[in-house]
Order: C-alpha cells, then structure tokens, then sequence
C-alpha cells in the first residue's frame, strides 16, 4: 500500500508523525510531500512547533503517481497550506474519484471541506473547527468512517486514528499486531 502525506509548514507533529511511523510499521510505503513553497525549497517543513522534517518530494512531483490513499495532519497553519494548495485539490479530487483512503485529523478536515471532498459525510474533528465546516454530519467519536473518508479529532486521538489507518490499508491483524508491539495492548 502507497500512502501520500502532505505536509504544510506549520503541521501538527504528534499527528503527521504517529500516522508515518505506524503506517510504516505495518509495511506501507508513505511518501511525504512538501506543500507550501517555502519548504519545497529545501523540502524541510516545519512543524507548528518547530520540528523539522524532511519531505521526500514536493507535492507537484507526485501528481501522476498512484496512491492508496492519503492522510492529512492537522495544525492550523498546516491546514491552511494545504487548503492553499491547489496539487493536494486535484489529489484530493482524483484518489476521491477512485474510491481510495481519505483521511484527516483536527483542523484538516476543514481542508477536505475547502477542496469539495467532505460534503455531506460523517465526519469529526478537533472541536473548533467544527463551526467552520458547513456539514451537519459532525459526529463526537475519536475517529469516523463514512465510506472512503476517515477522519479524527486531534493529537490525543493521532495513535488511534494511525491504528485505525494500518487495520484499513493492511488489515485488521496486522493493526492488532503493532498495537501489541507498541505496547498498545497489553
């Protein structure tokens, strides 16, 4: 399974990094993208709280690659750079048109909302951004699915939303699996 995530400058890092380490864990390749043009520069994005990370390409390297699907962090600059960006629109519109894994956490949801993605689907996300999504199907759970859409409320909910993720892309057994090994169930 190939996993596209996007990361803006100014990203939550607890929610970008929990999704690449488990989804890694379990035998995705994720590739990360750079999406704002100050850090397709370098590929260095800097995280909200000032973690840098180094993407592996710029976002508009990836627009004619295949994905499984693609995950969204949240962070509120993080979400505005991806709203911004118009290559994780056409991503976004394309993966959707395919049926393939949408996800978001905390404030990205509203990106999926900006770029036409989550219109009418159950959804959730961190608590103040809710008013700013014009979809009455918010829902209180840590993490929602409505068809290919999955999405979560925020950090403290970022290792059940990455566990939910690997269940999705490499089956329920393997998510339980690394779940054991990081000591998630004991």
């Amino acid at each position: 399974m190939r996993v596209l995530v996007p990361l803006g400058k100014g990203f939550e890092e607890l929610e970008a990094i929990s999704v690449i380490d488990v989804l890694r864990r379990v035998g995705c390749e994720v590739v990360i993208a750079a999406v704002d043009l100050e850090s397709q520069k370098n590929l260095i994005v800097e995280s909200q709280g000032g973690v840098k990370m180094v993407a592996m390409v710029k976002i508009a390297d990836v627009q004619n690659e295949a994905f499984d699907g693609i995950v969204l962090p949240g962070g509120m600059e993080g979400t505005q750079n991806l709203i911004a960006s118009k290559e994780v629109g056409v991503l976004l519109s394309a993966l959707n048109a395919r049926g393939k894994i949408i996800a978001a956490i905390c404030a990205a949801p509203l990106a999926l909302f900006k770029h036409k993605i989550l219109t009418t689907q159950k959804f959730t996300c961190y608590p103040s951004i809710e008013s700013q999504i014009e979809n009455p199907n918010h829902c209180n759970s840590n993490v929602v699915r409505d068809g290919n859409l999955i999405t979560s409320k925020g950090p403290a909910t970022a290792l059940e939303f990455a566990f939910y993720l690997a269940s999705v892309f490499k089956g329920e057994q393997q998510s339980k699996t690394i779940q054991t090994n990081m000591l998630a169930v004991c």
